[in-house]
């Protein structure tokens, strides 16, 4: 086998609301030698294509990979779609970090319902694109109004799938959840972890849903100790080796 045939890449996957640079406060603190490559997914951002469903942004993520290996790292929504990656592709899918990530039922509560709601949906959408927008992307507000909608529906509807699936998810995995967070439920981020079969779960105690911004430093570490665990960079590297690691700045 070459080294061409062991290259591997880096992968970062949005939630939603979301674009491209959210990952920007984490990778600051990135060993660089790993490079990560951002991308807008379909309906955000700069990409120019409209929103398409959990498993349609899943074929997306694998046709733009350029190595014969990666690993995905996603938040929230994007979480959900690099889990669907690796079940559709896993040869080519070697690691997950899934921080805060919704993949199984008991991660919906009922306002995810709601958020999907014909009416209340709408509303909410609105609020929460004008929220999460500044003044210098407030041009994006309809598109990120339609996208978050839409891929909320999307979401009750293929999550059943995703969940049924997840033991075909053999490449070592982390959950990352922040002890704070109040969109996703910390038991349910528990369950994810013990149903997939080579994940452990990291524990952040002062991050919220929002882990890239919240936390962002330790992070970091928990991606560079994924990845040295993967392929070490240096002799001596270590990776998570406990089922549940509580990281904090103690």
């Amino acid at each position: 086998m070459t080294d061409s045939d062991n290259a591997m890449e880096v992968i970062f996957l949005h939630g939603q609301p979301g674009q491209k640079e959210d990952f920007s406060p984490v990778y600051r603190w990135m060993d660089h030698r790993w490079p990560v490559v951002s991308l807008d997914r379909p309906g955000w951002g700069a990409n120019p294509l409209g929103v398409i469903g959990i498993e349609a942004n899943a074929w997306w993520v694998l046709a733009q990979l350029k190595e014969p290996q990666a690993v995905l790292i996603g938040h929230s929504l994007g979480a959900t779609i690099a889990v669907r990656a690796a079940q559709l592709d896993p040869e080519r899918v070697k690691g997950l970090i899934l921080i805060a990530p919704p993949i199984t039922q008991t991660s919906l509560v009922a306002v995810d319902r709601l958020l999907a709601a014909r009416f209340f949906g709408a509303m909410t959408s609105a609020l929460i694109a004008g929220v999460s927008l500044g003044p210098a992307r407030r041009s994006q507000f309809d598109r990120t109004r339609r996208s978050f909608l839409a891929e909320q529906r999307h979401l009750l509807g293929e999550l059943r799938l995703v969940e049924s699936e997840l033991p075909k998810v053999r490449c070592p995995s982390v959950v990352v959840a922040g002890l704070r967070d109040r969109v996703v439920p910390l038991a349910a981020m528990a369950h994810a972890a013990d149903r997939l079969p080579q994940a452990t779960l990291t524990v952040l105690p002062t991050a919220d849903h929002d882990v890239l911004h919240s936390a962002p430093v330790l992070l970091a570490e928990v991606v560079r100790s994924m990845l040295a665990r993967l392929r070490p960079l240096e002799e001596g590297s270590e990776g998570v080796a406990q089922n549940v690691a509580w990281v904090s700045n103690g």
